[in-house]
């Protein structure tokens, strides 16, 4: 299990519990945790760009990935497994 895998692990599971929480302030807590290690995980991501890769590649790449992302939900929707 790579760091990337335990982190989506943890956020996962943290999601979960978000909406499961009754209580605002343990809302509020499990939300920090998200975002916490969501930025850990960003600058765990930027640590392993290769030398001479311009921000304007990381950028397009970045956008590429997400839409990506997005028609892989729109189809799994579509398809009734989402």
């Amino acid at each position: 299990m790579n760091f990337f895998q335990l982190i989506y692990s943890f956020i996962k599971k943290n999601f979960t519990s978000l909406k499961e929480a009754e209580n605002p302030n343990e809302k509020r807590k499990h939300l920090f945790q998200i975002i916490f290690l969501s930025v850990i995980g960003v600058f765990y991501g930027l640590i392993h760009f290769p030398p001479g890769v311009s921000v304007s590649e990381i950028l397009y790449a970045v956008g590429v990935l997400l839409i990506s992302i997005y028609f892989v939900f729109r189809i799994l929707k579509y398809l009734k497994i989402l």
